[in-house]
């Protein structure tokens, strides 16, 4: 079965779920497209290099377009296969910040994904997405910071309020929730994937997510995820692994990218 999605911080993945449904797109998208990979308490000179390999700047150029096919098992179930989109169509440069918008879907709807980079990391914003009959939201206060170089064993957090919502002919729904995240890049390993075999980074991440009257719906999530730190792919998540516990049930979501069909880097 074959989907449509795109790149990023994705997903129960980057931290929490990107989703076109529009109300959980939140991934560590610190960068749905990059992370970082390593390996444990080594000193050797493999594990001392920072995450900044792992960073493709490229990947936030204006008319830069990615498409890939990632593989999706849910729970070690069937493999399904999506299409992931990254097309970069405007940047806006405001009070000295350039601010970067991604569309995930274009040949779907009008959405636009916002980030910025500053003080050396990736910030994700929310996104807008007019699609027919509806128009959904998302907004992150304050933005998703990954930052871009991160020494092994290093971990950031962040609180953050993110409100999703939902208008069409009925009204408006909104959904407000807390998320308490942290991110550590782990370092460098080798890794062989569908794509070959390459030196990749390590983040882990978690997230505990509460949202706002709905003490119920309250999860968690670890994501590891790998991304390529050398190679034609330099910055394109290889592979992640999910867990989230949610009502005394952990479901793991394992996602590959299989195929590179577009790499087009400005």
């Amino acid at each position: 079965m074959k989907k449509i999605g795109y790149l990023h911080h994705n997903k129960e993945s980057d931290m929490t779920n990107y989703s076109l449904t529009l109300m959980a797109i939140t991934g560590l998208l610190g960068a749905g497209l990059l992370t970082a990979c390593g390996g444990g308490g080594s000193d050797s000179p493999e594990e001392a290099k920072n995450s900044s390999d792992c960073f493709n700047a490229g990947f936030y150029r204006k008319d830069t377009q990615i498409y890939v096919s990632q593989s999706k098992s849910l729970n070690d179930g069937p493999a399904s296969t999506n299409l992931v989109y990254h097309w970069v169509t405007s940047q806006n440069e405001e009070n000295g910040i350039n601010h970067i918008y991604v569309n995930p879907t274009p040949n779907g709807g009008r959405t636009s994904l916002h980030y910025s980079i500053e003080g050396g990391a990736l910030l994700y914003h929310g996104y807008n997405a007019f699609n027919i009959g509806a128009t959904s939201r998302q907004s992150l206060a304050p933005p998703r910071q990954s930052l871009i170089a991160m020494a092994p064993g290093q971990t950031t957090s962040q609180t953050i309020v993110q409100t999703d919502s939902v208008s069409n002919a009925d009204g408006e729904t909104k959904t407000v929730t807390t998320l308490a995240e942290t991110r550590s890049y782990e370092g460098r390993e080798t890794i062989t994937t569908a794509l070959g075999t390459v030196e990749a980074c390590r983040f882990v991440s978690s997230v505990t997510a509460s949202q706002q009257g709905k003490p119920e719906a309250s999860r968690e999530t670890q994501t590891t995820t790998w991304v390529a730190a050398a190679g034609p792919y330099r910055g394109l998540r290889l592979k992640e692994s999910a867990s989230t516990r949610q009502g005394g049930k952990t479901d793991t979501l394992v996602t590959e990218t299989s195929q590179v069909s577009r790499f087009d880097i400005k």
